[in-house]
């Protein structure tokens, strides 16, 4: 009788574990995929903000896509950019990166979204000649 007791909390306690190690192993694949669209969202938004403002276009902005490796570790990943004239002085521009994918049980997920301004300066740092000296 007390064998067959222990037998059926060790089995118990045998699911159990097993349920909480799947949830876990789930919940660990959520997060380096999260992790995977930050980083993506903000590789995109370095390399919007590093090109000069004449060519900070939505034509150039829609070219971008996602790396090979975010492709191959978020299902359905994409890269959406928008680049849009805002209103008012001094002239600037709202670039918006946004990556969505959906999960390993085909879930969409919360994209992961990154918004800045971009405003146009006489000479961005990269064009400024080096000071003279003396």
């Amino acid at each position: 009788m007390e064998v067959s007791v222990a037998g059926v909390l060790l089995a118990t306690l045998l699911t159990i574990c097993l349920q909480l190690l799947g949830v876990t192993a789930s919940r660990r694949h959520s997060l380096e995929d999260r992790q995977t669209a930050v980083l993506e969202a903000a590789n995109a938004m370095e390399r919007l903000a590093a090109q000069p403002w004449e060519d900070l276009t939505g034509e150039m902005a829609a070219a971008m896509r996602l790396s090979d490796e975010a492709r191959q570790s978020l299902a359905e990943g994409r890269l959406d950019v928008d680049v849009a004239d805002a209103a008012g002085e001094p002239a600037a521009r709202r670039i918006t990166v946004t990556v969505g994918w959906i999960d390993r049980s085909g879930k969409p997920q919360q994209p992961v979204r990154l918004v800045a301004w971009r405003y146009r300066d006489a000479k961005s740092p990269i064009d400024r000649e080096p000071a003279a000296e003396p």
